[in-house]
Order: structure tokens, then C-alpha cells, then sequence
């Protein structure tokens, strides 16, 4: 399991600072089309990529961060998609699912990741 959580002003901060070498360095180009200048989505997209590495517990060492995208189904509750590379790895050490939940509290974007195997 991993839990991220991100201070959307801060996040804010990093992105006025940082623009779209940030974004396209971190958020794939159909999460930038879903979320566009939004920084609380964006926050939590990020949020749910942290959780997620926290989650594997391997860190970030051996992947990049638009190798986990997070996209909606049609009802809009978000799921976590993976690079061919990430998938391969995931299957190799047994994981099978992985359960995303995203919330926005306040000035927070939240994310919890839970990783289930065989």
C-alpha cells in the first residue's frame, strides 16, 4: 500500500516555476488533455503516481514517471494504466491488481494505492 498526499499550492508553486518541462516530464499527453491547467487534477495525478512507487517499493530507480498513468473509466472513477516495461515488471513479482483511489480535501489532492498478487 502506498498514501501520498500534496499540497495543491505548492504543487502550484512547482508548476509556475517548473511549466511544461514539468508537466510533460511527469503527466502523459492524455492526462495533460484530461486535466489541462488544473492544478488540483494535476496534484492528484501526481499524488497517485507517488502512491504508487511508495506502493512498489522499489522507489522510482528503475522506471520513469509517465511509465504509471492515470486515466478515468466511463463512470469516471480513476485507474492506474502501465508502460509495456512496468507491466512486465508488475507480473514478474506477482502483482495482479492495483487499486487507485483519489480524493481533494481543502487545499490537499490525496492518494492511496493498494498493489494485490496472487
Amino acid at each position: 500500500m502506498g498514501i501520498d498526499i500534496v499540497e495543491v499550492s505548492r504543487f502550484s508553486l512547482a508548476l509556475a516555476r517548473r511549466g511544461e518541462r514539468l508537466i510533460k516530464r511527469v503527466f502523459s499527453p492524455e492526462e495533460r488533455a484530461t486535466c489541462g491547467a488544473s492544478p488540483h487534477r494535476l496534484a492528484a495525478r501526481f499524488a497517485a503516481k507517488e502512491a504508487f512507487y511508495k506502493a512498489l517499493g522499489t522507489g522510482m530507480r528503475s522506471f520513469r514517471w509517465r511509465e504509471v498513468e492515470v486515466k478515468n473509466d466511463r463512470l469516471g472513477a480513476p485507474y492506474l494504466c502501465f508502460s509495456n516495461r512496468l507491466a512486465a515488471h508488475l507480473a514478474a513479482t506477482g502483482i495482479k491488481t492495483a487499486h487507485l483511489s483519489l480524493s481533494h480535501s481543502g487545499g490537499y489532492a490525496i492518494a492511496q494505492v493498494i498493489l494485490e498478487g496472487e
